[in-house]
């Protein structure tokens, strides 16, 4: 249902756009932005797999031009939902036997159906930006942002009847940051992140960085 619902936004405000601007002039700014990507797992140990998986992230900013060039610097607000699926077994364990913070990482020894990691940010976007002064521009976008982690969830179905829930994963990363490049012609270009943080905050774990690609829709 969110999914739907900002696919209907973001439609709506691209036909708002193409009916309010004179031919060239949008090109001014592209302050709305809409990521639609698959994030995958990198850098991870041979016996942990993830799969391609629908995720979004809308941004705004304020877009100042480096005086008349084709150049300009972007700063922003955002917002990030992600989800992967994997094959990591996340579930809590007594505390007997230690942290998941201090164990690291541990993957499923079960048949199952479905096993997804869910995460949401509050993300802080920069950009340096080449663009052409023409009605349909062509853009090179190279940035970072840096998220803070607001909610995570993990889901588990077994397909056996058995179902595991768990929130507000204390083990993963809080904080991520990396780098952003969008690049095309018009409003729909291509993009794709590189995350140089860990997915785990942990000594014992380190590697499983976030690799995403898909596409940018942009609008003033």
């Amino acid at each position: 249902m969110v999914v739907k619902r900002v696919k209907i936004l973001a439609m709506c405000l691209i036909g708002v756009q193409s009916f309010d601007v004179r031919a060239g002039d949008y090109v001014k700014s592209d302050r709305l932005i809409f990521d639609f990507y698959s994030p995958k797992w990198v850098n991870a140990p041979f016996n942990v797999n993830s799969e391609p998986t629908f995720s979004f992230t809308a941004s705004w900013g304020k877009d100042i031009p480096f005086n008349s060039s084709r150049f300009s610097f972007f700063y922003g607000l955002g917002y990030d939902f992600s989800t992967v699926n994997n094959n990591l077994n996340l579930k809590s364990v007594p505390a007997s036997e230690g942290a998941l913070r201090e164990m690291g990482i541990r993957v499923l020894n079960v048949p199952y159906s479905l096993n997804r990691l869910s995460t949401q940010y509050i993300e802080f976007p920069l950009e340096i930006r080449f663009r052409t002064q023409t009605k349909h521009p062509l853009r090179f976008y190279l940035g970072g942002k840096l998220g803070y982690m607001t909610r995570s969830s993990y889901n588990l179905d077994e397909g056996n009847g058995f179902t595991y829930k768990r929130k507000s994963l204390s083990e993963l990363d809080r904080l991520k940051y990396g780098t952003t490049l969008r690049f095309g012609c018009g409003m729909v270009n291509f993009y794709a992140y590189y995350g140089f943080n860990d997915l785990m905050s942990s000594e014992k774990q380190t590697g499983i960085n976030q690799l995403s690609f898909g596409f940018t829709l942009l609008a003033n």
